[in-house]
């Protein structure tokens, strides 16, 4: 099964489904793979019929699909997986604020969470430093606060968007795997201190 690149939500009823942040995190294991209920449950530490009642309200919203099974002790395991890459709230639904603001709210957290995990499973070498030129590491760690119009900011960001599908469309049949995510987003106030000029 191809996954498409993206996936318009059209309905209300699936955006509330998607905000749920239990399912913001199933959905988006089922982005990286095909996961079984049981497979699932243990990831999550949760009780298995907890997490199919989740995947059912998934399931029926369009949102994920069964793509094979196996019979397993004389149990049929249905593997699921996701419809998308990513998921879109429809113009028709940007009127329902909260509800757009918990999924992006509910997602953004769930990349974190996947993004420590992975960091805290990685390879050793994976933060090894080749020399002192930073231009040479193979890993970025990075926090930046800018101030600017929301405009000028979308803009960078739709340039962004562009390096990151160049990167993902010149994958190398033999190279190595690297792991990039990315998040942004308006905050009330800056965190950072602002660095003062160094006195001549």
């Amino acid at each position: 099964m191809k996954l498409q690149p993206v996936y318009i939500i059209e309905e209300l009823e699936q955006l509330k489904t998607i905000s749920d942040p239990l399912r913001a995190k199933v959905l988006l294991y089922l982005i990286e793979k095909a996961y079984t209920g049981q497979q699932l449950a243990k990831l999550l530490g949760m009780a298995r019929a907890k997490v199919h009642y989740h995947l059912n309200e998934l399931e029926k919203h369009g949102l994920i699909s069964v793509i094979r099974t196996e019979l397993k002790n004389g149990i049929v395991q249905k593997f699921y997986r996701a419809v998308a890459r990513g998921f879109v709230p429809s113009e028709a639904l940007l009127p329902y604020v909260s509800e757009v603001e918990n999924y992006y709210r509910e997602r953004t957290l769930s990349v974190l969470a996947r993004a420590r995990r992975r960091a805290i499973n990685a390879p050793e070498e994976a933060f090894q430093i080749p020399s002192a030129d930073r231009a040479h590491w193979p890993i970025i760690m990075t926090q930046v606060e800018v101030k600017m119009s929301k405009e000028k900011y979308a803009e960078w960001l739709r340039k962004f968007r562009a390096l990151i599908f160049e990167l993902d469309s010149q994958q190398e049949e033999n190279g190595e795997w690297f792991y990039l995510t990315t998040v942004g987003f308006q905050t009330n106030e800056p965190s950072f201190d602002p660095v003062d000029e160094v006195e001549k």
